[in-house]
């Protein structure tokens, strides 16, 4: 959700990026460790709720940190590493929690993720520079307000629509809903003397291009990361661990690729390196909706691959183009930007593949299902993870359904797959055309 993220960015810009994310990670940090005491479904909620905030206020510090202080000779330089660290990072959390399972429980993950956070604030504080703006604008609560309501409501949308039916009322309803609080953002910003985020902003050519690609790289990686990992687990039969290790490819061509950006921008410029990261990540996805159950790993590497190189050039191009469009004073709000496109387009992409492998899934399930009792048909259809467990307890007779279930999954996985590489194909031909063909120069 996009308020924290605006919010703390601009909280970072008035009392400078060190104090501000050691302050807000402090403040939120004790909802990483909730687990541990109450694993009930409200204290999950919580939890969550309590890590979106905490990210919030501690990416776009670190983010806005390095802008500010780096030389504009620099910069681009330090943009790229944080981005490919910053992409290789969700994978490194992956392999370090499918560790922890191994030989303790999931509260251990959240437990260590309190401990890690603790040691982080303690880092920026003693390590991070002061980049104070000299002149602080007071946070925009409304504008804060309108962009979480739309964004919420569009996600509630996609996921009801998908389940249920567009036509819903309640999906209307959040529809209807959506369009008004972005309007409404739109008609703030516009008059408002200290916006949260100045709509006119969407104008600057660099600035939307980056937007966008960012917003479509993590609607993609992180829809993927929902139902890739599902593959390696129930029809490759991996372990935690193992399926976050089958990821590491990624983060291995993510960073050097990201460190080569800046120089491959230099030479083939802006436009082309964006369209050539949306690409690869489009074309990455759509080698991996062709898999079947028979697969197996080596094709999913090769789509692995593929969008790695994809993810590594387009997440620093478009970070680079954000904060590059708006000069040094500007770099919270920049840095707020990018992060926010980054949380919207990973919530947007995980409702969207989520609800459409959903669908796909349920429809294309054995109709021997109906044979079961009540209890363990309406648990397949949830899931294919409790569908092949049903399977399972059958013995012998359960082998025709476990064969259904995973044929069932690999149907939605590759709908899914195919829906977002379109979406990302489509944006990289919107870069081909009003992209700018260089970077923006602003500082």
């Amino acid at each position: 959700m996009p308020h924290p993220v605006l919010l703390c960015g601009a909280d970072g810009r008035v009392l400078a990026a060190n104090p501000a994310a050691v302050r807000c990670d402090d403040r939120l940090r004790p909802g990483a460790g909730v687990f541990d005491l109450r694993p009930d479904d409200t204290a999950q909620l919580r939890q969550q709720l309590a890590a979106w905030l905490r990210s919030g206020s501690r990416v776009p510090g670190a983010l806005s940190t390095i802008t500010a202080a780096f030389p504009p000779e620099q910069r681009a330089k330090g943009v790229a590493t944080w981005s490919g660290f910053a992409a290789a990072g969700a994978i490194i959390g992956m392999l370090a929690a499918g560790t922890l399972l191994e030989w303790y429980s999931w509260r251990s993950i959240f437990v260590t993720s309190a401990a890690v956070a603790l040691a982080a604030a303690v880092a920026a504080l003693v390590l991070a520079p002061d980049t104070k703006d000299a002149h602080p604008s007071p946070p925009d609560v409304p504008g804060a307000v309108s962009t979480a309501v739309g964004i919420g409501t569009l996600v509630y949308a996609i996921i009801e629509g998908n389940e249920q039916s567009w036509t819903e009322p309640a999906v209307i309803a959040a529809l209807v809903v959506t369009v008004l609080a972005f309007s409404m953002y739109a008609w703030l910003g516009l008059r408002g003397q200290h916006p949260l985020l100045d709509p006119a902003l969407f104008g600057i050519r660099g600035f939307r291009a980056g937007a966008i690609t960012v917003l479509v790289q993590f609607m993609a990686v992180f829809g993927f990361f929902y139902v890739g990992l599902q593959y390696l687990q129930l029809i490759l039969g991996y372990s935690p661990l193992k399926a976050a290790a089958a990821l590491v490819p990624v983060a291995v061509v993510v960073l050097p690729t990201s460190q080569a950006t800046p120089h491959l921008v230099r030479r083939v410029g802006m436009k082309a390196t964006m369209t050539a990261g949306l690409l690869l990540l489009s074309a990455g996805l759509f080698v991996i909706s062709l898999l079947n159950v028979g697969s197996g790993y080596l094709p999913f590497l090769g789509g692995l691959v593929l969008a790695g190189f994809g993810i590594g050039l387009s997440g620093s191009v478009g970070t680079a183009a954000i904060t590059g469009s708006l000069g040094r004073g500007q770099q919270g709000v920049a840095s707020a930007m990018n992060d926010t496109t980054r949380e919207v387009g990973s919530a947007v992409g995980i409702a969207l593949m989520g609800s459409i492998y959903g669908s796909h899934y349920h429809s294309n399930l054995p109709s021997s299902l109906d044979q079961l009792p009540h209890e363990a048909a309406d648990a397949a259809r949830d899931s294919a993870a409790a569908g092949l467990h049903v399977a399972d307890q059958l013995g012998a007779r359960g082998t025709a359904l476990a064969d259904g279930v995973k044929a069932a999954f690999m149907d939605g996985l590759s709908a899914s797959l195919i829906a977002v590489s379109i979406i990302v194909l489509a944006a990289a031909i919107g870069c081909l055309f009003r992209a700018p063909r260089t970077p923006p120069t602003s500082d």
